[in-house]
């Protein structure tokens, strides 16, 4: 087998092993009632490594491949624009985003973009393509509590920013070296 067959081969092997893993979280993720925001940003984290491995194009088509078989899979549809709208797509992003020299304009940027993501994605949600449940909830609640759980939701996302950092540094010193070794 040529050299370029063989990494033509490992790429489509790496991306159908992270792909299935990731629809799997996600469709564990439907059994949790909490998992339908961790379930999509674990299932973005693991597009991470075939980025890393194969370039952002192949990470980004991954993250394509995963958002449309999560549309038509996952019970869930929340879960599934959740991936699509942001955690999918995220983790791919955060490279660039950091490279903007000012770490305040670099969270302003971060910041943004997630609360642009969740407003259209709940704007789909709520008047485009209502999904029942997620209207009925949003009904129920208040003004304050919706502002209170977009806050702690910008929150957490910062906490997930994090995470990401510690994630791939695990990823490129632990993971990695095993990964390649392996023929």
């Amino acid at each position: 087998m040529t050299p370029r067959r063989s990494m033509e081969s490992r790429r489509i092997a790496l991306g159908g092993i992270f792909s299935a893993l990731s629809i799997v979280v996600m469709l564990m993720g439907g059994i949790l009632p909490f998992a339908t925001f961790s379930a999509p940003a674990i299932a973005g984290i693991l597009i991470v490594p075939v980025a890393i491995e194969f370039g952002m194009k192949t990470g980004y088509l991954l993250y394509a491949a995963i958002g449309l078989l999560s549309v038509f899979i996952l019970p869930d549809k929340e879960m599934a624009l959740i991936f699509i709208f942001l955690f999918g797509f995220y983790p791919l992003l955060k490279a660039r985003l950091e490279r903007i020299p000012a770490r305040v304009l670099q969270w302003a940027a971060k910041l943004t973009l997630f609360n642009v993501c969740i407003f259209c994605m709940y704007g789909l949600i709520l008047f485009v393509f209502p999904i029942g449940a997620v209207v009925a909830e949003f009904e129920e609640m208040g003004t304050v509590f919706i502002a209170s759980l977009l806050l702690l939701g910008n929150l957490a996302f910062v906490i997930y920013d994090m995470a990401l950092v510690k994630m791939i540094g695990l990823y490129c010193a632990k993971m990695r070296p095993r990964l390649m070794n392996i023929h």
